[in-house]
């Protein structure tokens, strides 16, 4: 008897998450009824929307006034890791005039 219980429990419980996440699906098109980019990039959905392709370069950092320098680069000689003034962030950049390499 109990292990009926159980079984009926999971069944149930496994019903409830696909409605809940054929629920969620359903917010996922666009107001024209496509489904967003994500989902042809992710899962190869042919009628998923598609974004442009831009050509183009990140532009490189500039060492600004307060950056420190951690230390050289591993994979580029001749340059240094920095991190930026008041961030976490690190980036890569050519070492300072007079930096002992």
């Amino acid at each position: 008897m109990k292990g009926d219980t159980t079984a009926k429990m999971h069944r149930a419980s496994i019903l409830v998450a696909l409605f809940g996440a054929l629920l969620g699906m359903s917010g996922c098109t666009s107001s024209n009824g496509q489904l967003p980019p994500v989902f042809g990039a992710v899962f190869g959905l042919e009628s998923a929307e598609t974004s442009p392709y831009q050509l183009g370069q990140v532009p490189a950092p500039v060492v600004e006034p307060g950056d420190t320098v951690i230390g050289q680069s591993a994979t580029s000689p001749g340059r240094c890791v920095y991190r930026r003034a008041g961030t976490s962030r690190r980036f890569v950049a050519d070492c300072p005039e007079g930096y002992d390499l």
